[in-house]
């Protein structure tokens, strides 16, 4: 589509003009940028509303930034404890910029999930530049409606996991590689177009220090945008990729590899390795088990291990699995490979249209695909690739390895990692929408097309919302009010931008949907914030802060603790973070874990055990239901140590404490004293 701006002295605007002499859609500035800002406050609403009311989030992730406030050490090596002994499963930079957020705001649920908030709502204008420089103002606009209205996105970017930050920082990586394109393009004798190659290269390693290699499945896209859009010969294209591939590399290396090269005994053990390396956890914990079932670490932890042995610590039978430390969500048991207690349904081509997935990211996708085609049948295929071209294959080489991964690996992932595929499912559905301007424009049944789509797509809807029967008829009726009266605007319409805006309306009513799954996020009073997803999601959330972190047997424990402290290094010890977060942020002591996140490291051995008691800098240890998973250290603190009668608590409360699944209301049988 070529495009021409004229400014006019009484009234700017700014003209569209399509390859068809009928094609011209004329938008006034001021609508434009009234539009552009209303999506934007739309966006910002939806993530900031109520941001931190309801809870801290991740528990795992605030005790981390509450560690890495106490101390330079602890904020470098992003520990997960105030003791500095292990740290988090995860790189640094976007816990960084939690805990910047933290020092600037208070530790609070509002501190902690800011830099996430901010970086969608950021998102929604970068998205909508990129896409309305090549395909116009209303593509641009519908993408970024349709980002600012993604459920999942929402979601997670309302919660203090750093997904939101990472896609922000992709977004700004193809920003510069599509950058890298146009500059090669005008200043191709200066090396403009390579500059921004490597600015490409280093914002992508930024993202490798975010979430390590999630922060890659842009990369075929990047790679494959340059390599046929670069205006240079092949040889230079392959040469800049490859130097830009080193760069890549020593960014996202640089932080893993400095820990690498401090003795174990100067830095906290990395959470969640099996040989204490950074570089084991980018391609264990954080590579191979996300690819097969197999590797998932998340099943078959501490708590399946512990089944086996129901008399343990005369308490009587202990908790299943599922219902030990991490909540559940709606759908069922664990038929994919989810954390434990997570369904994300069996692996298949169709999995995204899933009871548990579909009303998550799926509501466009039946637009978005078809779209696509339409799209390529429209610029058509050449040897020589427009702008228009070398975008599509941007887009589209984001979305589909993506839809490709989420659809059909085993692997270990959560709900909320389909934000990854929120800015190219937006992109793609605005190219669509061009794309229809295109066909009408061009053919007299262009309009086929729109109706088609939308309406395959508006089935789709349906059938997602039959699931949910408090909404499926009012949602389902206005959704069909709206898109027959596009219908009908659309066919008795002769003029091409009265066309455009029943085109409009029929998108309208593809977003009922998405908008009704966002706000019912955005307002959902008690949402839950471990394993989370978009929607009516009942949750089981944490207290706000201080004392409503523990519920009142941990308050009493708590109390014992801290009263019979006596400067030894940590408070108390446990199995995992599930046990030690609640303390840690309650109290802001060091407390140790044994196996880290969910139990399964070697953190700490009996050896290690007994030299911290004997020296003095541990004295009390706490089993919540879960030690034998460390038999070793089980049989010689529950054979070596004094079991403590703490005051206020009962075996008949510790009994009923059992049955409680919230890591609030973690089941805790025994607090041992190991000190002579």
């Amino acid at each position: 589509m070529n495009t021409k701006r004229t400014v006019q002295k009484k009234n700017i605007s700014i003209e569209m003009e399509s390859t068809h002499p009928q094609g011209k859609c004329k938008f006034n500035k001021v609508t434009l940028w009234a539009g552009l800002t209303g999506i934007i406050l739309l966006g910002a609403f939806l993530r900031f509303y109520q941001l931190g009311a309801t809870s801290i989030g991740n528990e795992y992730y605030a005790a981390t930034v509450k560690s890495m406030l106490t101390s330079w050490h602890n904020f470098f090596f992003v520990a997960f404890e105030p003791g500095g002994s292990i740290s988090v499963d995860k790189p640094p930079v976007g816990f960084w910029l939690e805990a910047l957020s933290a020092a600037i705001f208070g530790l609070n649920g509002f501190a902690l999930a800011f830099p996430n908030a901010l970086a969608g709502t950021l998102s929604i204008p970068l998205l909508y530049r990129m896409i309305q420089k090549e395909f116009g103002v209303p593509a641009g606009l519908a993408a970024a409606l349709v980002l600012a209205v993604t459920p999942i996105t929402i979601a997670a970017e309302r919660n203090n996991t750093i997904d939101g930050m990472l896609v922000f920082v992709l977004l700004l990586a193809c920003w510069a590689a599509w950058k890298a394109i146009m500059e090669s393009t005008h200043k191709f004798n200066k090396g403009g177009g390579f500059r921004f190659l490597l600015l490409s290269a280093a914002i992508l390693g930024l993202g490798f220090n975010i979430k390590m290699l999630q922060a890659y499945m842009v990369l075929p896209a990047i790679y494959a945008l340059y390599l046929f859009g670069a205006k240079t010969t092949w040889l230079r294209r392959i040469l800049h990729l490859g130097i830009a591939s080193l760069v890549l590399l020593a960014v996202s290396l640089s932080w893993a590899l400095i820990v690498d090269a401090i003795p174990a005994a100067n830095r906290p053990f990395i959470g969640s390795s099996t040989d204490n390396t950074v570089m084991e956890l980018i391609v264990g914990h954080n590579g191979i088990k996300r690819l097969s079932a197999g590797g998932n670490p998340e099943i078959g932890s501490s708590n399946t291990v512990i089944e086996s042995n129901p008399q343990q610590d005369g308490i009587g039978k202990l908790p299943k699995p599922a219902e030990s430390n991490l909540p559940s969500i709606p759908g069922g048991g664990p038929q994919g490979m989810g954390s434990k207690g997570e369904d994300v349904g069996h692996p298949g081509i169709f999995r995204l249209f899933n009871e548990q997935l579909a009303a998550q990211i799926s509501w466009l996708l039946p637009l978005a695909l078809p779209g696509l085609i339409l799209a390529l049948l429209i610029l058509g295929l050449s040897r020589s690739l427009s702008s228009q071209h070398l975008s599509l294959l941007l887009w589209a080489g984001w979305l589909l390895p993506n839809l490709l991964y989420f659809s059909l690996t085993s692997g270990l992932w959560h709900i909320y990692y389909l934000i990854m595929l929120g800015p190219p499912l937006a992109a793609l559905v605005g190219i669509t929408v061009w794309a229809f301007g295109q066909a009408l424009a061009r053919y007299k049944t262009g309009w086929v097309w729109a109706v088609v789509l939308s309406g395959i797509t508006l089935g789709v809807q349906i059938f997602i919302l039959s699931a949910y029967q408090v909404y499926f008829i009012s949602v389902s009726i206005l959704m069909l009010v709206l898109w027959l009266a596009g219908l009908a605007w659309l066919l008795i319409s002769k003029n091409v931008q009265l066309r455009t805006w029943a085109v409009g309306l029929l998108l309208a009513s593809l977003l009922v949907g998405p908008l009704l799954w966002s706000g019912v996020t955005t307002f959902n009073p008690q949402p839950e914030i471990h394993l989370f997803a978009a929607g009516p999601q009942p949750g089981q959330s944490a207290g706000k802060w201080s004392g409503d972190i523990l519920n009142p047997l941990q308050q009493k424990l708590l109390a014992y603790l801290l009263a019979n402290h006596n400067q030894e290094k940590y408070l108390v010890a446990t199995l995992d973070s599930y046990g030690a977060s609640p303390f840690i942020l309650a109290a802001g002591q060091p407390v140790l874990t044994f196996g880290g996140y969910i139990g399964n490291d070697n953190a700490v051995d009996l050896t290690q055990l007994k030299e911290l008691v004997a020296s003095r800098q541990l004295r009390f240890v706490l089993n919540n239901n879960n030690l034998s998973l460390k038999e070793s250290i089980y049989t010689w603190v529950t054979t070596s140590c004094k079991t403590v009668d703490v005051p206020g608590i009962s075996s008949a409360d510790k009994a009923f404490n059992q049955g409680r699944s919230d890591s609030r209301n973690q089941a805790f049988s025994n607090l041992y004293d190991c000190q002579d």
